[in-house]
């Protein structure tokens, strides 16, 4: 007879008794018991066990390839090195509202040892007991076993106008990082593509050899024009139309057009936002660091289709220090961000809000930072804050966040952490360097990596992220004085989810919070804002399809840039000082899957670096904590020419990869306005010169040499040249978000071999053709001239020997790795 039910082992270590699967807390010691449904992917084995089954002594099967695991409190394997399969999962982790995370590996099979299990958790699975609302309005139900949550195509017919549009861009905002992983083919996958509400999910991620081209998004979304509501069905019918004739050729202009369709479809419904928040000192601090608005115990109802604004700062270091941080961040946030209220969506486009948000974070930095250094604070002393806000704007409500204060959306199907710490245990995640659960244990993973006032503006990295509300949702921003130790993921059903049933308000659901912040951990102050959003329909509302159509007459450029779909750039490598005394700097571990002799090379350039420092600014800081070591870059443990700032968002290169060279040269600082291939790496131009790549060409790396003391060289395989005149055929998809400032170009002294410079006389110029080999430096190759991974036709690879790399000549050979 199959077991239906599982026994979960407590979670604290001193405890570990036995309890039902249907209970919450611990019989024994009140200790909450997590449910982790997990999702299994390489799982062929799985067939071989029945329901109930135990797996591993831990993993119990439930159904298919979910598995619950009993004993939440014991660390699952982890592997030794993380397969490339799996760096996707990590480094999507900005992402993981849509994207599931890795969990861990089931141990290996001793009779199948070479087949891998693994784990993720956050996957779309309805938890067993998870009440679901009935989609027309009958009673509510009870699942008796966990389930996965429904496909986009089983729930698309019965969907609102406003809720298909909205599941479509999500699917084009993540386009563009999928690309960059090489996952995005996930996003083409029916069976993959699940919703819960109003938010997509993601069942797993999908490898592929080559990214899809973007025009195969149009193909499967008209496969639902026929079932898209009336309204915006000719709408669907014509993007798709022009997704597949290539006229929308990146997914920002993707992103674009299905914004404009948002805004006039939100006027089918009316939101309501309300709004409390609440302070608190904490049972064990001296002094309240922390700061709200609007100002602590204040409740605010908005009017309909009216902005909100909400605001949690945490702060940190110095007497009487943290709290001047909070407060001043709060006050140039709130002055800055009020030039937005009031004014038409239609009217503004989503990108202003953005850059604004941005740009107060940054004000609010420079505040802090001057009030530091006009006080002479140094190390430990230095004040600043962290900041997690919440703006809403009519159909789309706007998280910025920097540090460890935090943003849950809750809607009446789950609580989801929205944005992602800035610590040095995320850093290792974003990375590909550990899973989140191994890189928790590291002695400093909760220890701070950016916060307002520590460092410079330009080294500041702010999260903006937008979502589009089409249905009832409570926003929660809260200090970590309430999120440790999971206390939201715990309380949410009891003391949230009643705001969404009208069975509590929002001011006592903001007192409750903060009660349990101060009962249940008690170490820290506790800041709690929540955002109510009601949305109702608008009877007798409707849309005129002709207007929606209209809003394609008009394709944004092709170097449209959509911020909000690039993965946040969040590479600094340094720590700042948490709130506990204990706080170190700590720069990343460059673990598995990476060379040691890489690993040396960076030692090498941090003892470099650290000694340059400490000639030159270290005698005037010295012995104060580590995050004052001087002005601007000096305060990385990197050297600051170790790696120009717009290099660090270029990917890798890798053998395989494909780039294009862009119609037009960004304005980035950067005077190189053309590129000139080598017929051999590091010799004299221009007798050694191959010939200047034109605008539109398609190129393929086909081998990467490392000389020791120089930029790595790059052989490019020319696939595709452009007929003089003609860049209509060229199809482009920009993989990621141009970062402002270039890279500075090394001069003609460091580097003469391969200084591209603008030619007088065109005519005598070598020609490059198709087919041709060339070299030239990696530096060079930066996102001011070159499109990473463009999505192409057979036409621009035709030029190469698609799936094989040419190997260079025997006296070239090197090893592949510096």
């Amino acid at each position: 007879m199959q077991k239906t039910a599982a026994t979960i082992y407590c979670p604290n270590y001193t405890c570990q008794t036995p309890n039902p699967e249907t209970q919450k807390f611990c019989q024994k010691c009140g200790t909450p018991l997590p449910k982790r449904y997990l999702w299994a992917i390489g799982a062929a084995e799985l067939e071989n066990y029945r329901v109930g089954d135990i797996l591993a002594d831990r993993y119990v099967r439930k159904r298919d390839r979910i598995l619950l695991d009993t004993k939440p409190g014991v660390l699952p394997e982890m592997p030794v090195e993380i397969p490339e399969t799996i760096v996707p999962y990590l480094r999507l982790i900005p992402h993981r509202l849509q994207v599931p995370q890795v969990y861990g590996r089931l141990p290996q099979s001793s009779t199948r040892p070479e087949e891998q299990i693994w784990l993720l958790e956050d996957a779309p699975i309805y938890p067993q007991g998870t009440i679901l609302p009935a989609p027309n309005g009958d009673s509510a139900t009870e699942i008796a076993h966990p389930k996965l949550m429904p496909t986009l195509a089983e729930s698309w017919e019965s969907a609102s106008p406003m809720r298909q549009l909205n599941w479509l861009w999500q699917i084009a905002s993540l386009w563009q990082p999928a690309s960059k992983q090489g996952v995005a083919a996930s996003l083409l996958n029916p069976a993959l593509l699940r919703v819960e509400g109003s938010i997509l999910r993601l069942l797993e991620l999908e490898n592929t050899p080559a990214n899809p081209p973007l025009y195969e998004l149009g193909q499967l979304w008209s496969g639902w024009v026929s079932t898209a509501n009336g309204s915006i069905a000719p709408y669907l019918e014509r993007l798709c139309q022009m997704l597949v004739r290539v006229e929308v050729k990146t997914a920002p202009q993707l992103i674009a057009l299905l914004d404009r369709a948002l805004v006039i479809c939100a006027k089918l419904h009316k939101r309501t936002y309300h709004i409390a928040t609440r302070t608190d000192q904490g049972p064990t601090r001296r002094r309240n660091e922390d700061a709200c608005y609007p100002p602590s115990d204040s409740h605010t109802n908005a009017t309909p289709g009216a902005e909100a604004l909400a605001i949690v700062c945490d702060g940190i270091g110095g007497h009487e220090g943290g709290n001047v941080a909070s407060n001043l961040a709060i006050e140039a946030v709130q002055q800055r961000i009020v030039n937005l209220l009031g004014r038409n969506p239609e009217d503004l486009d989503p990108q202003i809000p953005i850059a604004e948000l941005e740009r107060a974070s940054a004000i609010a930095n420079d505040l802090i930072s001057e009030q530091n250094d006009s006080q002479q604070r140094q190390g430990r002393q230095r004040m600043g804050t962290t900041l997690v806000m919440a703006l809403a704007r009519h159909h789309e409500l706007y998280i910025n966040h920097i540090g460890d204060s935090r943003a849950y959306w809750i809607t009446r199907t789950g609580c989801r952490q929205v944005t992602l710490d800035d610590d040095v245990a995320s850093r290792e995640v974003r990375l590909g360097y550990a899973l989140y659960r191994d890189a928790l244990q590291q002695g400093a993973a909760g220890s701070l990596i950016q916060a307002l006032g520590m460092n410079s503006s330009s080294l500041l990295h702010p999260s903006v992220q937008r979502f589009i509300i089409d249905e009832d949702s409570v926003f929660l921003l809260c200090s970590d004085g309430l999120s440790d130790n999971d206390r939201v993921e715990q309380y949410w059903e009891t003391e949230i989810l009643p705001i969404l049933t009208g069975e509590l308000t929002v001011a006592r659901a903001v007192t409750k919070l903060l009660d349990i912040g101060n009962f249940h951990n008690g170490h820290d102050n506790v800041t709690v804002a929540v955002v109510y959003c009601q949305v109702e329909p608008i009877r007798q509302a409707g849309i005129d399809p002709n207007h929606l159509v209209a809003q394609l007459d008009e394709v944004p450029p092709v170097d449209f840039l959509a911020s909000e779909t690039a993965m946040p750039a969040h590479e600094e490598d340094t720590a700042l000082p948490a709130n506990n005394a204990d706080t170190k700097l700590i720069p990343p571990s460059r673990r598995s899957p990476f060379s040691v002799p890489l690993v040396l090379a960076i030692l090498l350039l941090l003892g470099l670096g650290a000694a340059a420092w400490f000639l030159t600014e270290g005698f005037k800081t010295f012995p104060q904590f580590p995050l004052q070591m001087g002005e601007e870059s000096t305060n990385s443990p990197l050297p600051a020419t170790s790696t120009p700032e717009f290099n660090d968002v270029s990917p890798a290169l890798n053998v395989g990869d494909f780039l294009q060279i862009r119609d037009s040269i960004i304005d980035t600082g950067n005077n190189n306005t053309s590129l000139v291939l080598l017929q051999q790496p590091g010799a004299e131009i221009p007798a050694n010169e191959l010939g200047i790549l034109p605008p539109g060409s398609v190129l393929q790396v086909s081998y990467k040499q490392y000389d020791e003391g120089e930029d790595p060289w790059v052989r490019l395989e020319v696939c595709f040249i452009p007929t003089e005149g003609d860049t209509s055929s060229v199809v482009v998809e920009e993989p990621e978000v141009i970062v402002e400032q270039a890279s500075p170009s090394p001069t003609v002294e460091d580097s003469p071999p391969a200084e591209p410079s603008p030619r007088s006389e065109p005519e005598t110029q070598p020609r490059i053709r198709e087919g041709d080999l060339g070299w030239i430096q990696e530096f060079l190759l930066d996102r001011s001239v070159v499109l990473f991974n463009p999505t192409l036709t057979d036409e621009h690879t035709q030029g190469c020997i698609k799936g094989e790399s040419s190997i260079p000549p025997e006296s070239q050979q090197m090893d592949s790795q510096p």
